[in-house]
């Protein structure tokens, strides 16, 4: 195409011939090779044999990693990217009683992974550069957390932060502070609620968490710079029984992702001081609504339990979702995207059966 609009000489019409929505159309009467002419498609790269509950990613000293919980095998299990066979490679397994996460924090060139247990405890592991593996660093009081179920870590200022959800009666979502020796209970948010999730944001130039929650609709705290605390602002209302909260943006504009398992997930936007819906998805047995952007195109996963997941992608002339592909993955609970090496993955989190890990590939 670009030889075409640069060469004297005189050409015969040459046409596309995919992806199929191009099919036929003149290669001069394009204007854009990136925006017209390149199709995104998601292709089986790996496998893990194990059931997982969480997936999260980091890198350290030039080198990509990926932390899996796995309760079936009571791990934590970290790969690193192999830049010579060009896959993830176990490097690490951190064992534990039904492990439902894993969260890294990088704090002054040191890793730390954040293990939520159900039982036993929860506990923080430090990397030792010397035995190249995790040990176990710090022990999270169990009065607080009785059924951890997402964890959030982040930085205000200088300070670093992680948030555990809980979701049981009796528990608490609490906030840690990390204070040059190791994170201690920092302050107790949205008591006796069950939390299913938290998510933080930067909302106008301000730190916010948005907690949800089975019992009530999302509720939203905002950092208190005077006070040194989240302070409960507001409420995001007609949202009940959210699962999940994601946020995303899209040219500077923000969104949030809200899935429900009974009902529509909801798509909002924020406009002037509150968040507004602007698209409703199907999503019966969705424990997962994830946004994430692979070279400017903006994807929505939305998970099944029941049927297949539905990937949408972002149109940007309608500013909604449009639907781009089905893939199979049983009952997944996040989508995890990880780049190294020019190319990009998804780990699709799953709670049954095989743990799939998707490359994507783009053709012109």
């Amino acid at each position: 195409m670009t030889w075409l609009k640069n060469t004297n000489a005189t050409v015969s019409d040459v046409v596309c011939a995919g992806p199929e929505d191009m099919k036929g159309k003149r290669l001069n009467d394009m204007t854009s090779l990136q925006n017209e002419c390149v199709s995104t498609d998601f292709i089986l790269h790996q496998s893990v044999a194990s059931e997982s509950l969480s997936v999260d990613t980091f890198s350290y000293k030039n080198d990509v990693y990926v932390a899996i919980s796995a309760p079936s095998t009571e791990s934590c299990m970290i790969f690193q990217w192999d830049h010579i066979e060009m896959n993830f490679r176990t490097y690490d397994n951190i064992t534990g009683q039904s492990i439902v996460g894993c969260k890294s924090v990088i704090i002054e060139n040191e890793v730390f992974v954040i293990v939520a247990q159900l039982f036993g405890g929860s506990h923080i592991y430090k990397f030792d550069d010397d035995q190249s593996r995790f040990n176990k660093f710090q022990d999270i009081e169990v009065s607080k957390i009785s059924k951890p179920n997402d964890i959030e870590a982040f930085q205000i200022g200088s300070d670093w932060f992680f948030v555990i959800a809980d979701s049981s009666k009796a528990g608490l979502s609490t906030l840690y502070k990390w204070n040059d020796n190791g994170f201690y209970s920092y302050q107790s948010l949205h008591e006796w609620y069950r939390d299913t999730d938290v998510e933080f944001l930067d909302l106008d130039g301000k730190a916010h968490l948005i907690l949800a929650s089975r019992s009530q609709v999302p509720v939203i705290y905002q950092w208190s710079r005077s006070n040194q605390k989240f302070i409960l602002q507001g409420e995001i209302p007609n949202m009940e029984d959210v699962v999940v909260v994601k946020h995303f943006r899209i040219k500077e504009e923000l969104y949030l992702a809200m899935t429900r398992y009974i009902g529509d997930s909801k798509v909002l936007r924020w406009g002037t001081k509150q968040f507004a819906e602007i698209q409703a998805l199907p999503s019966r047995g969705s424990m997962i609504l994830q946004p994430f952007s692979f070279k400017e195109r903006y994807y929505l996963a939305l998970g099944s339990d029941y049927t297949f997941s539905q990937i949408y992608l972002w149109d940007e002339d309608n500013k909604i979702f449009d639907r781009f592909k089905e893939v199979y993955i049983q009952a997944p609970r996040s989508f995890t995207v990880v780049s190294t090496d020019r190319r990009d993955f998804i780990f699709p989190r799953a709670s049954r059966e095989t743990r799939r890990s998707l490359s994507t590939s783009s053709s012109t």
